[in-house]
C-alpha cells in the first residue's frame, strides 16, 4: 500500500519519471486492470512503437507505460470518476470521452500520457549514461521493493507472478520485460534527482523568487460578506451593506452573528472569516486592502462590480505564511475494513485479525523501545516490517504539511508539543502506524518556492531534451495497445 497515509496530492514535476503511482498501481487495481487487458492478445515485442533518439521502445514496453499510467490514475481518482458518471467496471470506460479533452477517448488520453512518459524516461536515461550516472543504493532499494511488491500482490491474489504480470500489463508481457522496464524507470528517476540538484537553487534564489511573487505567499486575514444584487438593485444592496457595516466591531468578533441575523435562521451561513494568500482575494477588495495606511480594524463597503456585489469587509492584518512542514518515519501494519455488506461472521473474523495486527504493532514497538529507540533501529524496523510503499526509505515522509495526511496521522505529527525523537502508535483507517518524529523542517512556503523553481528549470531542461532528441511514433503499432 504505497503512500497510504497520504491524501491524493501528487506533485506535477517530472511525472514521467516519478515512481509513486507505480507501486500503487501494482497493489490496488487488479479489478481495474482486467477491463482492457483481455482484449489485447500477445504483443509482438519485436514491433517498435516509438523511437527516442537511438532508443527503440517496443509495443510491449510502451504498453507497460500505458498500464502504469492508466492504473495509477484510476486508483487515485476512482471515486471522482465514478461521481462524474464513468462506469469503471467494464471496458466501456476506455472508449468514453476523456473529461480532459473532448476530442479523445480515455484510451487515447492514456496512450498520449504513456508516450510522453516513455520519451521522458528514455531521454533522461540516455543523458544519465552520458554523464556516467550509476544507480544508487536508494535506487536499488526502490527497484527491489517494487519487485517484492509484485510478488506480494500476486500471492495476495493467489496467482503466480507471471500470471499477475499478464493481468497488469497484457498477456504478452513477461517478468523479464517488467524487470527491464522498471530498471530503466528507476535509473531515470535517480538521474532526474541529480538534475534537480544540479540546478543549484540556493537561499538567494528562493528569496528573489519570493520578492517577485509575494502575493502568492503572503497571507491576509479578514472578514467579508457579499451583498449580491441584480440589475436595478444596486441601491438597495449598497444600503443593506452599509447598515451591516455600521454594526460590525473592528475585530470582527460579531461579524458572523450580524450576518446570520441578516440572512435569517433558515439560511446556513458558513462564516465570513478568511485567511488566504493575497493573490486569491477578489480584486476589488484586494485593491482596498492595499491602499496606503491600511491597518487592522479598518472596515468598509467595497463595490465589486465584477461579482455584482457590495462587499462588507473588516481587515484584520497580513503576515507571512507561517505554515511549516515536518519529516516523520512510520512503520505501517495494515488492517482490514468492514464493509457495509460484510456479514456478522465475516466482521467478527476481520475484527479478530485486526486485533492481532494491533498486538503485532505493539510488540514491535515495545521491542524497538526496549532496544534503545534509536532512529537507525527504526529505519531497519520499517524496512523489515512496514507495509507502506516507503518501507525502503525507512518509512520516511518528508515535506509533510497540514492537510496532506489523514486526520489521526496529521494530528500526531502537528501536535504543538511534538519534538524530534518522539514516538508512539497511531491508528488510522489504514492500520497501525508506529511513529517516529524526525524534525520540524521549517516554513512550507520556502520548500514550495524551491519546488516551483525546480519545476521551472526542469521544464526548460526537458524542452531542450525534446529539441535534441528525435521522437518517432509508429501510430499503427500504438493502436495495438
Amino acid at each position: 500500500m504505497a503512500n497510504s497515509a497520504m491524501r491524493n496530492d501528487e506533485n506535477k514535476i517530472g511525472l514521467g519519471v516519478k515512481l509513486t503511482l507505480i507501486a500503487v498501481a501494482v497493489l490496488c487495481v487488479v479489478m481495474l486492470a482486467y477491463t482492457v487487458v483481455d482484449s489485447m492478445g500477445i504483443l509482438d515485442r519485436n514491433t517498435t512503437a516509438m523511437t527516442v533518439g537511438e532508443d527503440e521502445i517496443s509495443v510491449t514496453q510502451l504498453n507497460q507505460y500505458y498500464h502504469t499510467t492508466r492504473n495509477g490514475f484510476l486508483n487515485q481518482y476512482y471515486d471522482v470518476l465514478a461521481m462524474y458518471g464513468y462506469d469503471l467496471t467494464n471496458g466501456s470506460f476506455d472508449n468514453s470521452v476523456s473529461m480532459f479533452d473532448s476530442t479523445m477517448t480515455w484510451r487515447q488520453y492514456f496512450q498520449e500520457e504513456a508516450k510522453s512518459a516513455a520519451a521522458e524516461v528514455s531521454m533522461l536515461a540516455a543523458e544519465g549514461e552520458k554523464a556516467g550516472y550509476t544507480m544508487s543504493a536508494d535506487d536499488q532499494a526502490q527497484y527491489d521493493l517494487y519487485m517484492e511488491s509484485l510478488a506480494n500482490a500476486a500471492e495476495a491474489q493467489d496467482m503466480s507472478v507471471n500470471k499477475y504480470i499478464k493481468l497488469l500489463y497484457g498477456s504478452g508481457t513477461k517478468l523479464s520485460d517488467v524487470e527491464e522496464y522498471y530498471t530503466k524507470r528507476v535509473y531515470a528517476a535517480g538521474y532526474y534527482n541529480t538534475v534537480l540538484e544540479g540546478f543549484g537553487i540556493d537561499d538567494a534564489a528562493i528569496e528573489a523568487y519570493y520578492n517577485e511573487h509575494k502575493e502568492d505567499y503572503d497571507m491576509v486575514e479578514y472578514y467579508a460578506f457579499d451583498v449580491k444584487y441584480e440589475e436595478g438593485g444596486e441601491a438597495k444592496a449598497k444600503a443593506d451593506a452599509e447598515r451591516l457595516l455600521a454594526k460590525m466591531a473592528a475585530d470582527g468578533s460579531n461579524f458572523d452573528a450580524t450576518i446570520q441575523d441578516y440572512e435569517g435562521s433558515d439560511v446556513v451561513y458558513a462564516g465570513g472569516y478568511k485567511e488566504v494568500a493575497v493573490s486569491s482575494v477578489a480584486s476589488a477588495v484586494k485593491s482596498w486592502m492595499e491602499e496606503a495606511g491600511r491597518k487592522a480594524g479598518d472596515k468598509a463597503v467595497v463595490e465589486d462590480t465584477a461579482n455584482k456585489a457590495y462587499t462588507v469587509v473588516v481587515y484584520l492584518g497580513s503576515h507571512l505564511n507561517d505554515e511549516y512542514t515536518v519529516s516523520v518515519r512510520h512503520t505501517l501494519l495494515t488492517t482490514e475494513e468492514i464493509g457495509t455488506y460484510t456479514s456478522e461472521t465475516e466482521a467478527q473474523e476481520i475484527e479478530a485479525r485486526n486485533a492481532q495486527v494491533k498486538a503485532e504493532a505493539e510488540a514491535l514497538y515495545t521491542e524497538w523501545v526496549n532496544g534503545g529507540a534509536s532512529e537507525e533501529a527504526f529505519i531497519q524496523m520499517a524496512k523489515d516490517h512496514s507495509e507502506d510503499g516507503n518501507a525502503s526509505t525507512g518509512g520516511l515522509y518528508s515535506g509533510v504539511y497540514m492537510g496532506q495526511m489523514v486526520e489521526a496521522f496529521q494530528d500526531w505529527c502537528f501536535d504543538e508539543s511534538r519534538q524530534p525523537g518522539d514516538h508512539g502508535i497511531v491508528e488510522t483507517e489504514f492500520g497501525y502506524h508506529i511513529m517516529y518524529f524526525v524534525e520540524n523542517e521549517g516554513l512550507k512556503y520556502l520548500s514550495d518556492i524551491r519546488s516551483a523553481l525546480e519545476s521551472e528549470k526542469y521544464n526548460e531542461y526537458l524542452t531542450e531534451l525534446n529539441e535534441a532528441y528525435e521522437v518517432d511514433v509508429n501510430t499503427k503499432a500504438v493502436s495495438m495497445m
